[in-house]
């Protein structure tokens, strides 16, 4: 710093001599979309996972641009491509998005106040089973704090999770179909529980049949690209044929009419083939023992923030209860399923 001479020193003329004005720092929120931006590769990606709309990302990338005051990226017909300064801004940008999140639970646990909203994404039969007894519970020990709550696919919650627009994710994982977990995100398992054999109410089966006794029968699945539709494919591999599949549809309602109409038999996690409308019958296996696993995900930058904590503990909790043993197969038959409701992350 350079100051007037001291000759005719006044308030007046004490006038310091600085630098250039350096360019407007970056607002946070921008940040966080630039960095959605370039790890879905596109415009299109980010705003699906951010629950927002194209125009409105475009918007806020264009504007990031703008306060630093170079191009960051590329727009290509298919995607976009980071410039060599959209690269560098990367490595310091998802540096500061994971330093706000950890800033925020910091003084949400030092403000020690449990109130507030979880934006959580559930598969429907966790949120079925989970999340409605958990509100319940969260009403008594921890009133101030409310779920809001959104059925998607486990692909779909993680992707929302890492984008920050959910808070909390409940989703499954099948024998044999691994699910990719990015590093920064935390998992719990709520419970485990076992598929289940779904044929009509007819069908004169064993009480606890082989799947290997099943090789000539014709099948009723979920897509290939739906983890439970990839779970029994490759359970029936696994001992020795390939199923004849005769129907292949990720509604539940439909899947549940179908078989009882005897087109075939399916296999279905225990609580997903609990509320299917028609009359079917629900056996066990007696080889092999193909189960799911329901966990709760949360980013670890957020999983000791006193809401979320309040909301995973009540989850767990009636994991515990509804989790103990799988459910009895007697009496099932008819009950009711939500319209249109999927296999898939069911």
């Amino acid at each position: 710093m350079c100051l007037m001479p001291r000759s005719g020193l006044t308030s007046e003329n004490l006038i310091p001599v600085i630098g250039p004005v350096p360019p407007t720092l970056p607002d946070a929120r921008k940040l966080a979309t630039f960095v959605e931006v370039a790890r879905r590769g596109s415009i299109s990606a980010a705003a699906r996972a951010m629950l927002l709309t194209p125009s409105a990302v475009s918007q806020q990338v264009s504007a990031l641009e703008d306060e630093c005051g170079v191009p960051l990226v590329e727009r290509q017909h298919r995607g976009v491509a980071l410039t060599g300064a959209g690269l560098e801004l990367l490595k310091r940008a998802e540096e500061v998005v994971r330093l706000l999140e950890q800033t925020a639970t910091a003084m949400s646990q030092l403000n020690g106040e449990t109130a507030g909203r979880v934006q959580v994404g559930s598969i429907a039969s966790g949120a079925a089973a989970l999340l409605l007894p958990a509100i319940t519970v969260l009403a008594r020990s921890a009133p101030r704090v409310t779920m809001g709550v959104s059925t998607l696919e486990p692909s779909e919650s993680l992707e929302a999770l890492v984008a920050g627009s959910l808070d909390l994710a409940v989703i499954d994982v099948y024998d044999h179909v691994p699910v990719p977990m990015p590093t920064h995100l935390v998992a719990q398992e709520v419970l485990t529980e076992s598929l289940v054999l779904v044929s009509s109410a007819e069908d004169d089966l064993p009480e606890r049949p082989s799947l290997a006794a099943m090789h000539d029968r014709e099948w009723v699945l979920p897509p290939a690209n739906a983890a439970c539709g990839l779970a029994t494919r490759y359970a029936c591999r696994s001992v020795g044929f390939e199923p004849m599949v005769r129907w292949e549809t990720d509604d539940l309602l439909l899947l549940a009419a179908v078989v009882a109409r005897g087109e075939g038999v399916a296999l279905l996690p225990r609580r997903a083939a609990i509320d299917t409308v028609a009359a079917v019958k629900l056996r066990r296996l007696s080889d092999p023992d193909l189960r799911r696993r329901i966990l709760t995900v949360v980013r670890a930058d957020t999983a000791q923030r006193p809401i979320l904590r309040a909301c995973l503990a009540a989850i767990h909790h009636v994991g515990r209860i509804v989790g103990d043993g799988d459910p009895p197969l007697d009496g099932l038959a008819g009950r009711h399923a939500a319209p249109g409701r999927r296999t898939s992350g069911s």
